[in-house]
């Protein structure tokens, strides 16, 4: 019960939404975001703002690193030149004095010129950035919203299969007016892979008709893969499913989306439990790249192969919550736990929030326990997330980020990422990437005897 459709999609084409890049690539995307800040005449009246810091940046093993930097000059005026290793959405940052103000994204596109103008404070308005680009991944991010909120009416109302049957039709029609409206952008590409991930567990057939037509260079494809092969396991049996993924491995026309298909061959058996085959296949994922990020993968597999299976006991951890309490694997032993890894300025996580809250307290008498711990060691950032976006559940901060111990423990790869314990301390299942909600819920609904709260 592993359900983890980043663990290769991050590889493959980079982390998009984190913007990973190794030190030896080249850039190959640059990009010019200006505008202006301001402050509203009841809050200063003083016209000069001077001292906005606007930063674009990506993380690199767990620490920041800035791709662009601008300050405005007493207009509120600035103009900030980005560059980058490919397109992306980057995390977009707004600070003053040493206070965040406000956080966001930004799509990084070849040609692609966008402008910036606010006036502080936001008052929980969102930062609106203004270009095609990001004109398309806003509709995308909108088109999810949405049915993240319909999923949500659903939890409540138990909803029957006609009824979720037209929320799916209504979210594939907005997915498709994304297509159509901005061709070509990386939010199209976005909703043309989330309407097959959606029609997977809906409407596997049409799902694979549209599969099709989606090409490799997606940002999505190995995540779409990963979801269509689950779902054919589910359905047909694990045989038929890895005789459709060689098929799809062997008309791959690069070694890298042959590696990135070898890979998903992992996780097949894996999901499976197994183990032996995984291993193997794991092999061959280290012998057909032999000098690359994939032996990193490969090292990692490994271990989640030897300390990270279902029934395994999980690791130990503790932690002290933004409340000042101590929390422990063993102190939470009788419930079952949640432990949830996440990045704050995540535009998907942000987007699901509503939907995760509401399982939390759905399934709060299962007993579930939910921690959620933040891969942002920064406490103004943190702060001003908290401020904005409560969460249900516990909470707290990993000071060392991404090189936390307990991420490397978890095995964590792509965020976010959410592992789910029982009673007895045992592991259940990990689920993590866009989508893995859903997964999550019917792991959840297996195990609650009663109707959710």
């Amino acid at each position: 019960m592993v359900y983890r459709a980043g663990l290769i999609a991050g590889l493959l084409l980079g982390m998009l939404l984190l913007g990973c890049r190794s030190q030896s690539e080249e850039i190959a995307v640059w990009s010019v975001l200006e505008g202006q800040l301001t402050v509203a005449a009841e809050v200063d009246p003083t016209p000069d703002y001077r001292g906005f810091e606007v930063l674009v940046y990506r993380l690199t093993e767990g620490l920041p690193d800035t791709l662009g930097l601008a300050i405005t000059d007493s207009t509120g005026r600035f103009v900030m030149h980005i560059r980058a290793s490919r397109p992306g959405i980057y995390p977009l940052r707004i600070s003053r004095r040493g206070t965040v103000l406000a956080t966001g994204s930004l799509v990084v596109a070849p040609g692609d010129s966008a402008q910036l103008r606010a006036v502080f404070p936001l008052q929980n308005r969102r930062l609106l950035v203004r270009s095609r680009e990001n004109a398309a991944w806003l509709a995308y991010q909108n088109a999810i919203a949405l049915h993240n909120q319909d999923l949500l009416r659903g939890l409540q109302a138990e909803l029957d299969s006609q009824a979720t049957a037209q929320v799916l039709e209504r979210t594939l029609t907005l997915l498709h007016s994304v297509e159509t409206t901005y061709p070509g952008t990386l939010g199209a590409q976005w909703a043309a892979a989330e309407a097959v991930r959606l029609l997977a567990g809906w409407a596997p057939t049409q799902a694979l008709v549209r599969f099709d037509s989606l090409p490799p260079t997606n940002p999505r494809y190995t995540e779409v893969v990963h979801v269509l092969r689950r779902e054919l396991a589910r359905r047909e049996g694990q045989a038929a499913s890895v005789r459709w993924l060689e098929a799809i491995k062997a008309r791959m026309p690069t070694r890298a989306l042959r590696t990135s298909l070898q890979a998903e061959l992992v996780l097949a058996y894996m999901d499976s439990l197994q183990d032996e085959a995984a291993r193997a296949a794991l092999e061959e994922v280290a012998r057909m790249a032999p000098d690359s990020a994939w032996q990193a993968w490969v090292t990692r597999v490994r271990y989640e192969l030897d300390h990270l299976r279902p029934g395994m006991e999980a690791p130990f951890f503790v932690v002290t919550t933004l409340d000042g309490r101590t929390l422990t694997l063993d102190g939470l032993r009788g419930s079952y736990v949640l432990l949830e890894f996440f990045w704050p300025e995540d535009p998907v996580y942000l987007n699901e929030l509503a939907y995760r809250n509401a399982l939390a307290v759905a399934y709060r008498k299962l007993p579930l326990n939910v921690l959620a711990l933040s891969l942002e060691p920064d406490t103004l950032v943190n702060e001003a997330f908290y401020e904005r976006f409560p969460q249900t559940g516990q909470a707290a901060i990993l000071p060392q980020g991404r090189q936390d111990p307990l991420v490397q423990r978890y095995g964590i790869t792509a965020l976010p990422a959410r592992w789910l314990i029982g009673p007895d301390g045992r592991l259940i299942g990990r689920f993590e990437g866009p989508g893995a909600l859903v997964q999550l819920q019917q792991a959840l609904a297996r195990l609650q005897p009663f109707p959710p709260s």
